[in-house]
């Protein structure tokens, strides 16, 4: 394991130990604030693992993935998806709305901009991104994590 998967583990389970701590310092009246609290610095933790896995310090290590970087793979990918392609259908869901209600001359810029982003989160939910900035890459690396992690989609 290299020092970049140290130090990004390190920090997810400091962030998994803080949420713990709001929840039990808020006892016996956990409010939805604290509930909402634990829940951001827990999506944290989480990023935190994506990054010590999944960023290009990471990216360097080609020994076979342990059992555990497989899951925390597994989960990433499927909540990545989840989330995308929620927000992909609200938003060509809105483009559709706005289709069968008849787009108004001065919305036609917002609907194309809506399709635009209904788009490219169908895209990162499938394929997520790359090492570049661009689309060009994404589905290469996706096509390398895909073998690296036994995914089937």
């Amino acid at each position: 394991m290299n020092r970049h998967k140290i130090i990004c583990g390190s920090l997810a389970w400091a962030c998994v130990a803080g949420a713990i701590a709001v929840l039990a310092g808020a006892r016996p009246s956990v409010g939805l604030q604290h509930l909402f609290f634990a829940g951001l610095v827990l999506m944290l933790a989480f990023l935190f693992v994506w990054m010590g896995w999944w960023s290009a310090a990471a990216a360097s290590d080609n020994n076979e993935p342990s059992r555990i970087e497989r899951v925390a793979a597994g989960i990433w990918l499927w909540t990545r998806r989840i989330l995308c392609w929620g927000a992909a259908l609200v938003f060509l869901g809105f483009a559709a709305t706005m289709i069968f209600e008849g787009v108004e001359l001065q919305h036609v810029p917002v609907f194309f901009v809506v399709l635009l982003l209904g788009g490219m989160a169908l895209w990162v939910g499938l394929k997520g991104s790359g090492r570049s900035e661009s689309m060009r890459d994404d589905a290469a690396v996706h096509a390398e994590r895909r073998k690296r992690y036994g995914w089937r989609l």
